[in-house]
């Protein structure tokens, strides 16, 4: 309790770690705490430390940060029960879904829709999912319309890598209770009365979708899908070879709307107003024209608020701006940390699974480095008027380079544990294009929005064209140097939390803090850099992959099966571009029947029938089944690990790890995750 003495404890910034802290807490806990207990604890230690204020002094902040961190896991678990919906049977079944389209998505076959359930046909209300999605031929229909599509879905499903992306929790919390595809062309719908507020959010989404496609319509045509991402947030038409040019380049951040767009549209926004309010000399001399204009910049930033989408970053971006203008009407300082703290604590109060998505942790580690690097910068920095126009562009540039450096480093660390993989050269990527984006496209985003109403759109829409190609053309040629991305292994879940607490202390903290936070990130680093790769994989349809000696090649039974999961099992293995062979043409004995190899000393068996299992359990240490289930009897005299559709159906697909001639196996879907609402 050192790092939380008096002074800390009352600080709000650690307020507000602490309250997160309780969060991670509650995502961490192998089981689903009750929300009546809970309450019933938080009462218990509102109590101790009312009462420990007055007695013992010296465990009051003990109580009061325990204090602090169960309610931030009360806050989860509330959430949690207030984003539960209905998710359908736990098999393919047809069901005829009526509904409007919420949004447009792209998959990897095209687009899919996410529909806003108005009834499932035999299905009664109090069992029908808020949403679903489903993948249909969108040809004809626009978002906002009613449909009717007759579609074979499931429940959303849990991850097909262990501790790696869970789609379940995820449309959880979007309160998603089914995926699918349409076998029926859809059909236009008559819906059910809606309530006000979804008829508000109808009116909003055709809005949006309908100025994309006028955007894109108006736009140049290599850049129309951009453009209308970054005015509208429907990021459904960008070509996914721009995508992932920009990923490798490090410039993936420009797609998703987050501080930089909310900061350059409403601080636009606030500097135009600001100037020509200036203009009219009785009002500058009179007033102080910055407080009408922030009113304006706050305006123009619940705008794009609402036409972006409002995604979880793009909400966090607008609160930062909302707590900057209100700081210039009060003339209080703008750009703080504490200011970077209470949009955190907003966003999760309203969304406190947002704690463990990639996008909340790096869109905060960049703006919280910023402001601590800005903050030091600004102490040391020496004035000098800036006379000529060639001092102004160094120090434009200047700042725009110290700005990708420390906003690039501050979220390297947890692109890295997340995605497994790291732009080499996102610096230079973002030194070169980030003056285009700043300087050209965003203010020609502003002026495309102003300009909209009059049908004045044309000049500004080229404009921001010509700058983004510039942009692309940026990406395509950092993507194409040598080695520009690296790959490595997944981390452990516990490195990201461990990692997460040491950044915090780098820019919460003091001087020997900050110390510990490096050391503890250093640490993090050192031991995932000494964690195993698993050496075989077993799918939940039976599939087995396994690396050969050398650790390049990936020897699967058949190469088109399993392929989503199998790629994501060599991407968390560092090795996603690894080579792929059958191992029936090179290490594996086979028949009719079964398939025998060895893996690390272990003889692996993989059966396509159940009468073979018996043979198979004498001779082998693990036996896969394919098909069917093998049946008790056979079970207890297995003397093998035999894994059959009934165990793959309830922990899904597996890792195997072999250490000192010993099979360890870790489950997707462990018993942990089981005991979770959205597993």
């Amino acid at each position: 309790m050192q790092g939380w003495s008096a002074p800390h404890y009352q600080n709000f910034d650690w307020n507000v770690a602490a309250f997160a802290l309780g969060i991670a807490v509650y995502f961490a806990l192998p089981f689903e705490p009750s929300i009546t207990s809970l309450g019933v604890l938080i009462v218990l230690i509102a109590a101790g430390t009312a009462a420990s204020s007055r007695i013992m002094p010296r465990l009051y902040p003990l109580f009061f940060v325990i204090l602090i961190i169960l309610l931030g896991a009360g806050r989860s678990a509330w959430h949690s029960t207030a984003s539960e919906t209905p998710r359908l049977a736990n098999y393919e079944r047809i069901y005829e879904v009526t509904g409007w389209v919420e949004a447009i998505e792209r998959s990897r076959n095209g687009y899919r829709w996410r529909l806003r359930v108005n009834a499932i046909e035999g299905l009664r209300p109090e069992d029908t999912p808020k949403r679903v999605r489903i993948r249909a031929k969108t040809e004809g229909f626009a978002a906002g319309d009613a449909v009717s599509v007759l579609t074979v879905m499931t429940p959303p499903p849990g991850p097909v890598v262990p501790k790696g992306y869970d789609p379940a929790r995820r449309a959880f919390f979007e309160q998603m209770g089914g995926y699918g595809f349409a076998i029926r062309a859809p059909e236009p719908a008559v819906l059910s009365v809606l309530s006000p507020e979804e008829k508000l959010k109808r009116a909003v989404v055709r809005f949006r979708y309908s100025l994309a496609d006028h955007i894109r319509e108006a736009a140049p045509v290599k850049t129309a899908g951009l453009q209308a991402a970054l005015l509208t947030g429907v990021r459904a038409y960008i070509p996914p070879e721009q995508t992932e040019n920009l990923r490798v380049a490090g410039l993936a951040h420009v797609l998703a709307i987050s501080g930089m767009h909310m900061g350059l549209l409403a601080g636009g926004s606030f500097w135009l107003a600001t100037l020509m309010l200036a203009s009219i000399s009785p009002l500058s001399r009179r007033y102080d024209v910055r407080k009408p204009a922030a009113i304006i910049g706050a305006l123009a930033a619940t705008g794009y608020l609402i036409l972006s989408g409002a995604s979880v970053a793009t909400q966090r971006a607008y609160i930062m701006a909302i707590i900057v203008f209100l700081a210039v009407v009060l003339d209080r300082r703008a750009f703080s940390m504490r200011s970077v703290m209470v949009a955190a604590l907003a966003t999760l109060m309203f969304h406190p699974e947002a704690l463990i998505s990639v996008g909340f942790q790096m869109s905060f580690a960049a703006v919280a480095a910023l402001v601590v690097v800005y903050r030091e910068w600004d102490k040391r920095r020496i004035y000098k008027p800036q006379t000529h126009i060639w001092d102004r562009l160094k120090s434009n540039f200047s700042t725009i380079t110290v700005t990708s450096f420390v906003a690039g480093t501050a979220t390297s660390g947890f692109a890295v544990l997340h995605f497994n993989r790291i732009a080499r050269y996102s610096l230079i990527g973002n030194i070169l294009a980030m003056p285009l984006f700043t300087f050209f496209v965003m203010p020609a985003a502003l002026a495309t929005l102003i300009a909209l109403p009059f049908g004045l759109e044309h000049w500004p829409l080229v404009v921001m064209g010509k700058g983004l190609s510039g942009m692309l053309y940026i990406a395509d040629w950092v993507a194409s140097w040598p080695g520009a991305m690296w790959y490595v292994q997944a981390a452990p879940p516990w490195v990201i939390g461990v990692f997460g607490f040491g950044f915090l202390l780098i820019t919460l903290g003091e001087k020997q803090r900050r110390y510990l936070g490096f050391a503890l990130a250093i640490i993090c680093f050192a031991l995932w850099s000494q964690t195993s790769r698993p050496d075989m994989r077993i799918s939940d349809s039976g599939q087995v992959a396994f690396w050969g000696e050398g650790g390049e090649v990936l020897y699967v039974g058949r190469k088109g099966s399993d392929r989503y999961g199998r790629s994501q099992f060599m991407q968390m293995s560092g090795a996603p571009n690894g080579e792929i062979e059958r191992y029936q043409d090179a290490l594996a004995d086979c028949d009719r029947l079964a398939c025998r190899f060895k893996v690390k000393g272990q003889q692996i068996s993989v059966v396509n029938h159940p009468s073979e299992i018996a043979e198979e359990c004498r001779q082998s240490d693990i036996v896969v089944l394919t098909q069917r289930d093998a049946g008790p009897v056979v079970k207890r005299q297995c003397k093998a690990h035999l894994f059959d559709a009934k165990r793959f159906a309830k922990e899904g697909a597996q890792d195997v790890y072999i250490k000192n001639g010993e099979a360890v196996f870790v489950p997707a879907n462990s018993e942990a995750r089981r005991r979770r609402p959205w597993s």
